[in-house]
């Protein structure tokens, strides 16, 4: 019974824990709730981050087969849509940016990103892409007020500019939902199994309580 009553308490500190705030640099973090069970927002997430940020954050410890197993997306669909180099379906998900052309346009290598949001946080990677500001003093004209001074360029300005704040909040949280799913791929299924084993536990423990008062009945 101690040790049930233990398990539940992590479980649900937990989810405490997860669900609390974060520090984005010097300011306070958006709210922002990840929802990596909606199979809509993460296949638009991916396409966004393809078409925008894969040209140079690879997403390393992926692959594109299980992204597309994962997001549900047909093989040839994601092959034909969303492989730009010739990368088959089983690779890792690597960039042909190399280092040093990278440092030559950029000045740095840009980082991968598989591991973003669990480093970070999804609010902060959230919070981030909504923070990009104009700053005529940096390199390419705008600055971030989570990030201040990164040289990485405002890739999403255009998408910014068409659509209106609600719809651009959307995209970018579409993003930071495939970041959140691609950080961890697996959890969903580790939420539901932890689910059955505190379930399986609760049942255990009450018939293994009824079995032990059919014997203390003996004793007597």
């Amino acid at each position: 019974m101690k040790l049930l009553v233990f398990l539940l308490f992590a479980f649900f500190s937990g989810v405490s824990f997860s669900a609390g705030e974060y520090k984005c640099g010097s300011i306070e973090c958006y709210e922002f709730s990840p929802d990596t069970k909606d199979k809509e927002s993460l296949q638009r997430g991916l396409s966004a981050y393809m078409n925008y940020c894969y040209g140079c954050h690879s997403l390393k410890y992926s692959r594109y087969k299980r992204v597309a197993e994962d997001l549900s997306i047909p093989i040839d669909i994601y092959e034909q849509n969303l492989i730009f180099d010739d990368s088959k379906i089983g690779d890792l998900m690597h960039i042909s940016l190399q280092e040093s052309k990278a440092i030559e346009l950029l000045g740095a290598k840009p980082p991968d990103l598989t591991l973003e949001a669990r480093l970070r946080s999804p609010e902060w990677v959230y919070t981030y892409l909504d923070t990009f500001y104009e700053d005529s003093s940096r390199p390419y004209g705008v600055n971030n007020k989570v990030y201040v001074n990164v040289s990485m360029p405002h890739v999403l300005e255009d998408i910014e500019s068409e659509l209106s704040e609600e719809e651009y909040d959307r995209y970018i949280a579409d993003i930071t939902n495939f970041l959140t799913y691609v950080s961890d791929p697996s959890a969903e299924t580790r939420k539901q199994l932890g689910i059955y084993v505190i379930l399986f536990l609760l049942i255990f423990t009450a018939f293994a309580y009824l079995v032990y008062r059919e014997f203390k009945k003996d004793l007597k």
